[in-house]
């Protein structure tokens, strides 16, 4: 009995060290994902600021290039 109780131990202490390793992994991965969701954030925050001015230009656009296809049209 006095055998196995040093290596129930030690087999203990290996477990401990390996959930210790495990979690450290599971906090550096949620640290990179929180990361990750402050960026993406920050990107559609920057999208939602341009998006009236995208519109703007894509109706400029789509006016331009009716009006060169009628007046192309009007040619032939």
């Amino acid at each position: 009995m006095t055998n196995r109780q040093p290596s129930m131990r030690s087999d203990l202490q290996d477990v401990l060290i390996t959930v210790a390793r495990i979690d450290e992994r599971i906090v550096t991965m949620f640290n990179r994902q929180e990361s990750t969701e402050e960026r993406v954030n920050s990107m559609d925050e920057k999208i939602q600021k341009m998006s009236p001015s995208v519109k703007f230009g894509e109706r400029v656009f789509w006016i331009v290039l009716a009006v060169i296809a009628t007046v192309a049209g009007r040619m032939y």
